[in-house]
């Protein structure tokens, strides 16, 4: 499972796997958290590896408690996914346009190979 990180103002939600399964981690990361000055709520899932945070609303602040759970090797960076829509639209558009080429390569083979070169020039 990769690292998953979402930031709004006021809110961060992280999914990791180091907590996920592991009530005793999990355990550790929400008491680390809950001492932290200016988080509001603490909510752990460690059958999900959810994290989320509801603190004061700055950027700076997300950064701040991001940057905790990196040190503490509790979110890698270079785990990082994108949105899972960016994926699915990236998967769609892919499929897309395979498609269209194919259809393109179909129409051109329909007729003689002269069509074939008048179609490529």
């Amino acid at each position: 499972m990769n690292c998953y990180c979402h930031i709004t103002p006021g809110r961060l939600r992280v999914k990791t796997a180091v907590i996920r399964q592991n009530a005793g981690e999990a355990e550790k990361v929400d008491a680390m958290l809950r001492a932290m000055p200016g988080i509001d709520t603490v909510s752990v899932n460690a059958l999900t590896g959810s994290i989320t945070v509801l603190h004061g609303g700055s950027a700076a602040e997300s950064e701040s408690i991001l940057s905790v759970l990196k040190d503490k090797g509790y979110f890698k960076v270079s785990e990082e996914r994108n949105h899972p829509m960016e994926s699915l639209l990236s998967r769609f558009g892919a499929t897309v346009g395979k498609v269209v080429l194919g259809a393109v390569v179909e129409k051109a083979f329909e007729g003689s190979m002269l069509s074939f070169l008048a179609f490529l020039v």
